[in-house]
């Protein structure tokens, strides 16, 4: 990759869904720079699942949720402008649609959703698949090439482990207070 390529990925947008039990569905978005050293977090109030919405929105209703309102969010708290947004839940592939940013989505290799990433730019990583989902315009190879040299410094599944335990973190306090 050339140096130019190198530095043109400033910045990782991890994103990712945390369903809590008899609350609902928190997103997260933690961006960190090119060597995995965070710079902004959020992550949203959770969200219940509403049976009217679901109903109207039949089989798009996940990605509904999943996207259009916790994604956009999340990115819409931002200030950073992440590089690339990265997300580990299928159901956020919808924001293709709502972001001109690059999204990737990774997955474990074993992992049985019913992703089908036909025709994507594909690479496996360190026991994660991934796949260029979105690249508007930018070059699908310099991404990829930008996932796999931060993923030479730090996993690519950890960042969403640090969602993980922030969002749980965040509602154990709140539920002991």
């Amino acid at each position: 990759m050339t140096q130019a390529t190198t530095h043109s990925l400033q910045s990782f947008g991890f994103m990712t869904v945390v369903e809590l039990p008899s609350l609902g569905h928190c997103g997260g978005l933690l961006v960190v720079s090119r060597i995995g050293r965070p710079i902004e977090f959020h992550c949203t109030a959770p969200v219940a699942t509403n049976r009217a919405q679901q109903i109207m929105y039949g089989e798009t209703y996940s990605g509904f949720l999943f996207s259009d309102q916790i994604g956009m969010a999340l990115i819409d708290k931002a200030r950073e402008r992440p590089s690339v947004f990265i997300t580990d839940c299928s159901e956020m592939l919808p924001l293709t649609e709502l972001i001109d940013n690059p999204l990737v989505f990774a997955e474990p290799v074993d992992s049985k959703t019913e992703f089908d990433g036909s025709g994507l730019k594909h690479f496996d990583l360190s026991g994660q698949s991934v796949y260029c989902v979105n690249h508007r315009g930018a070059d699908a190879t310099s991404i990829s090439q930008g996932v796999q040299e931060f993923a030479s410094r730090l996993p690519l599944d950890e960042p969403f482990e640090r969602i993980r335990q922030a969002i749980e973190e965040a509602h154990s306090v709140l539920r002991a207070a």
